[in-house]
């Protein structure tokens, strides 16, 4: 695919301007966008890998993914989820590290657009402004993702899955109703617990009124999730 091939293709994803987009395809032809291909990935995919050898750097054009960290401890859990733009493996090149530190899976359809590494880390090196501006970002997320990481490791299970709940509250509510169709396997995964734990867990917040469970669903209105973040507010403030 030609570059002007991929600037429409992108511009049909996105479907608006990107700054961080038409900084790369402002080098024209011999630039970034000449060396790079868009790959599309279904939801539930683990297009990377902890410790896999970085080759590219995936940006993010439209979709949604999680990031899942897992600790030699056995410990996995989901420390956090990406809306397009975003830009995955470039932290770790920008601190000499050859190998992802986590794993990332797709929760939507998602569309990236992947960059040779070495590709891209010249890209940053002729363009001072924008390193700064993605280093600054970086550092932010990074000390965000560190106290997240803290403080789910360190507080009580029930604790951890009130504020997995009231997150997905945040999310998806609609006119103060959550309806959320999860998969408990997929609870104990991104919180770090089993299934067994979980299960409990979901017992006790249902005979304490802080959720209503259907079938497979678990319904939170926005009554429940008031109660629920009070409990756990000064976790996460």
């Amino acid at each position: 695919m030609c570059m002007t091939d991929i600037i429409k293709e992108i511009s049909l994803i996105t479907g608006n301007k990107n700054d961080m987009i038409e900084e790369l395809i402002s080098e024209g032809k011999e630039g970034v966008l000449a060396q790079s291909h868009i790959t599309v990935c279904e939801i539930g995919e683990r297009f990377v890998m902890v410790d896999e050898n970085i080759e590219n750097v995936w940006i993010l054009l439209s979709g949604k993914v999680k990031a899942l960290e897992e600790f030699y401890t056995g410990d996995i859990f989901t420390f956090n989820k990406f809306t397009a733009p975003e830009i995955f493996g470039e932290m770790e090149i920008l601190a000499d590290i050859n190998k992802y530190r986590a794993t990332l899976i797709t929760e939507k359809k998602s569309f990236f657009l992947n960059i040779p590494a070495e590709v891209y880390l010249g890209f940053l090196k002729r363009n001072p402004d924008f390193l700064f501006k993605r280093t600054e970002l970086i550092m932010k997320r990074y000390f965000e993702d560190q106290k997240r990481m803290r403080i789910f490791l360190m507080i009580k299970s029930k604790d951890r899955i009130k504020i997995y709940l009231t997150q997905h509250y945040e999310l998806y509510a609609h006119q103060g109703v959550c309806n959320l169709r999860i998969p408990r396997q997929q609870i104990a995964e991104e919180t770090g617990y089993s299934v067994k734990t979980v299960n409990r867990i979901i017992r006790e917040l249902q005979t304490q009124n802080l959720i209503t469970v259907a079938g497979q669903k678990l319904i939170i209105n926005e009554s429940q999730y008031k109660k629920m973040l009070n409990n756990v507010e000064n976790f996460i403030n």
